[in-house]
């Protein structure tokens, strides 16, 4: 199937994209962000509370935004990452993906503003993602959560690092997760090429020379570190007893095959999946949840997945 025609007409009128390497660092960031915020949430996403919060990180402060959703507490809870390969995106950037989720699935959000490479390479944003479980799994009950009804999602790069944190859960005894949501994270270190990556090598929007220069920032030692299950959680030696799994992939993207090997990893080694490609989307497109159905389809059965998994 083609790109979808709406996106297509978005992308159509865009200036190019130069591709991250033949941007310095700084504009990125700024593009990427004014480029974000802009992006509406879905009119029927009504949380009741927002609020920033600090906690102590392992390298320092780690912000964290609660989204509360209406209704009574003791509510689920489900830790978020957003994506941005590592490097761009914070807590606006995705917010209206939070948003969705918080109102959806009925479950407080927090959503993580862990660091970013290149100033903090790898292992820095899996350590304050698990920081971030492991606090909320502590002080749950102080914001309305129930810390026995936790679950993680990112998308992109933060698909990639709270599956590396149920990897670490999983290993360390804790704390127990009910279920996680991967949108669009490849969870592998791109060293080989997949059909996928070789098909949209150009994009649309995502090119493979793009991956390869987040990864080039986020990994100072790419030859050891790329197997490092908490760089790549689909190298991990094995993959049972994790939690049941959502994985929502682009059918245009050239992460998609990684991203649906992982799937298949985990439910060859005995855990729930729901694996789901949605046809015509490209890389990125939850946060386009404002407008696009491909978009609320995704956050809606990832939301409608958290609530199954949630309940009491």
């Amino acid at each position: 199937m083609p790109v979808d025609p709406q996106i297509e007409a978005m992308l159509a009128a865009a200036p190019p994209w130069p591709g991250v390497r033949n941007m310095d660092l700084a504009t990125l960031r700024q593009a990427v962000r004014d480029s974000s915020v802009m992006l509406p949430p879905p009119p029927d996403a009504p949380v009741a509370a927002v609020e920033d919060r600090t906690i102590d990180g392992p390298g320092g402060p780690l912000g964290l935004r609660l989204y509360t959703p209406e209704g009574s507490a003791p509510f689920p809870v489900v830790i978020y990452c957003h994506g941005g390969g590592y490097v761009v995106g914070d807590l606006d950037t995705q917010d209206m993906i939070a948003r969705a989720l918080c109102a959806w699935s009925g479950a407080i959000v927090v959503s993580v503003d862990y660091r970013r490479a290149p100033e903090h390479p790898f292992p820095a944003a899996p350590d304050d993602t698990f920081a971030a479980l492991q606090w909320v799994a502590g002080h749950a009950a102080e914001f309305g959560g129930d810390p026995a009804r936790l679950a993680v999602a990112g998308d992109s790069a933060g698909g990639n690092l709270v599956a590396a944190a149920a990897l670490r859960a999983r290993d360390q005894g804790g704390p127990a997760l009910r279920a996680q949501v991967n949108l669009y994270g490849s969870c592998n270190y791109p060293s080989e090429q997949t059909a996928s990556a070789r098909e949209f090598a150009a994009g649309p929007l995502l090119q493979q020379d793009d991956i390869a220069w987040f990864y080039e920032q986020y990994l100072p030692d790419p030859a050891v570190q790329q197997h490092d299950p908490q760089a790549s959680p689909f190298r991990a030696a094995s993959h049972a007893n994790l939690p049941p799994t959502f994985v929502g992939t682009a059918e245009c993207d050239p992460s998609r095959d990684d991203a649906e090997a992982f799937a298949a990893k985990l439910a060859g080694a005995g855990v729930p999946v729901t694996a789901k490609r949605y046809p015509g989307m490209v890389h990125g497109f939850a946060s386009w949840v404002g407008f696009l159905p491909g978009a609320r389809a995704v956050l809606q059965d990832a939301a409608t997945f958290l609530k199954q998994h949630l309940e009491n």
